[in-house]
C-alpha cells in the first residue's frame, strides 16, 4: 500500500500558517503599538504632546 501524503500536507499547511502568523505579527506590531500609544495619549488628556 502506498503511504498517504495527506498527513504530510496537513503538517506543512499548519507550519506555513504558524509562520505566516509570526511574520505578520512581526511586521504589524510597530503599527499596532503606535496606534495604541496614540489612543493612550488621547485618553490621558495630553492633546498637545501626542
Amino acid at each position: 500500500m502506498p503511504k498517504s501524503a495527506r498527513p504530510d500536507l496537513i503538517g506543512l499547511i499548519a507550519l506555513m500558517l504558524i509562520l505566516g502568523v509570526l511574520v505578520g505579527g512581526y511586521f504589524l506590531f510597530p503599527y499596532v503599538q503606535s496606534v495604541m500609544g496614540y489612543q493612550d495619549c488621547i485618553a490621558s488628556g495630553r492633546i498637545t504632546g501626542c
